[in-house]
């Protein structure tokens, strides 16, 4: 036998021995893993399982252990994709929101370290919201794609079908956290904290109090690194700069000035009351780089689009006005709002900057067709709220109404956009 003839038959033999191993490995035997794109996808629905021992069960049902992390594992899959089953630690979240594992909870999900450090495909967390603040269910998905086409860092979201030891658990969203991942793919300088802000705590003057898990301001990321708010206190003596002009020009020196200015803008037109320029002076994230200067990241946005939760009467829109010093909130009249938003409203040049934010807010709204949006989102979510709330016809109809009611704000609120604008000879 020639080498050609012995070679021939040699490679024959390969080829025969690869084609069983892609028998073997086809997509009907083998797992075809996701992508980010599949977890943050607005027009797909993730289905995830969770799957808890008793030992966690037991824990996350216990009100003195709610926010304490509980091993666990979780399934992500989407058009035949799949995970596969990941070792993760969970606990429940949210103040007033708060939930037990066996009514409707909000969750945190931290991804096992892998050998470069990170969790699953980069990420360190997850976080899955049940939305019971809002009757729409797609507010959270408007709104942070309004921050973000204003070029706000803002969270994405995608929609998650949550199991929990094989029970359906309905309908959540799939919300971005703003950690050190989301801060490294969104600025190309170093983070040294990220700070999280109390509700109704605002940049007092005593404010940079407490160590990394108390105080007015928390530490999410960077104590380990740089164990003091010395950054914090800095913006703070900016902020409470008496005199209105060198408080706007230190401004630049702490802040990006102009994305805080738009950032106010978008919180506004969209309603958000419980937010920083709210009367709640909450929901919110302060970024620092490693120069100690700070950038806004929104957060909490699901009672935005006129959001009433204290009245269920069909087309009862909770309104916060554009531009004031005080505010109400649904169960609280005539709070004060964050210091930075009311010293910039009450400053020419700033509340110039700020009306000209909101005109370019209400414009970014119509050119994405943000309500097209909205519109195609409670279309993909649709199918689970019919089984989640097969039992519930009242709910399900609020819900309905409130989606209505939500696109149909944004025009509203252009309009009274444009008449502000005028009243304030803003061309």
């Amino acid at each position: 036998m020639d080498k050609m003839t012995v070679f021939r038959r040699l490679t024959a033999g390969f080829l025969a021995l690869f084609g069983l191993l892609g028998m073997l490995i086809s997509p009907a035997h083998a797992e075809t893993p996701l992508s980010l794109a599949d977890i943050y996808n607005p027009l797909k629905m993730l289905k995830v399982e969770l799957n808890l021992p008793a030992e966690s069960v037991a824990s996350l049902n216990d009100p003195a252990t709610f926010k304490v992390y509980v091993p666990g594992t979780l399934t992500m899959s989407v058009d035949g994709r799949t995970s596969g089953s990941l070792d993760i630690q969970t606990r429940l979240k949210g103040s007033t929101s708060l939930f037990a594992l066996n009514e409707t909870p909000s969750f945190k999900i931290k991804f096992k370290k892998g050998p470069t450090g990170l969790g699953y495909l980069g990420l360190r967390r997850l976080t899955l919201n049940a939305l019971v603040q809002d009757s729409s269910k797609i507010h959270e998905f408007g709104s942070y794609k309004l921050f973000n086409a204003m070029g706000i860092p803002a969270s994405k979201t995608g929609w998650a079908r949550l199991y929990i030891n094989g029970a359906d658990r309905g309908l959540y969203v799939n919300v971005e956290q703003p950690d050190q991942v989301f801060m490294a793919k969104r600025f190309k300088d170093v983070t040294q904290h990220i700070y999280e802000g109390v509700a109704f705590k605002d940049l007092g003057l005593f404010n940079a109090d407490g160590v990394a898990d108390s105080g007015a301001f928390l530490v999410d990321y960077g104590w380990k690194v740089t164990p003091n708010k010395n950054d914090l206190q800095k913006l703070i003596d900016y902020a409470n700069d008496w005199e209105q002009k060198t408080w706007y020009q230190g401004l630049l020196t702490v802040t990006d000035r102009a994305a805080l200015i738009r950032a106010f803008a978008v919180e506004n037109f969209l309603g958000h009351w419980d937010s920083y320029s709210g009367p709640d002076i909450n929901n919110y994230f302060l970024r620092s780089n490693t120069r100690g200067k700070f950038t806004y990241i929104p957060w909490g946005t699901d009672q935005t689009f006129g959001e009433n939760r204290k009245s269920e009467v069909l087309g009862d829109t909770f309104k916060l006005p554009l531009i004031s010093d005080r505010a109400d909130q649904p169960w609280a009249k005539n709070l004060r709002r964050g210091q930075l938003y009311v010293q910039c409203i009450n400053y020419k040049p700033c509340r110039t900057q700020y009306l000209l934010e909101l005109k370019a807010v209400s414009a970014m709204a119509s050119k994405i067709k943000l309500g097209a949006q909205m519109k195609a989102a409670a279309a993909v979510i649709e199918p689970v709220l019919a089984v989640q709330y097969a039992n519930d016809q009242a709910t399900l109809t609020l819900a309905h109404n409130e989606q209505n009611r939500s696109i149909g704000y944004i025009a509203k609120r252009q309009t009274e956009v444009k008449a502000l604008l005028t009243r304030y000879k803003i061309k």
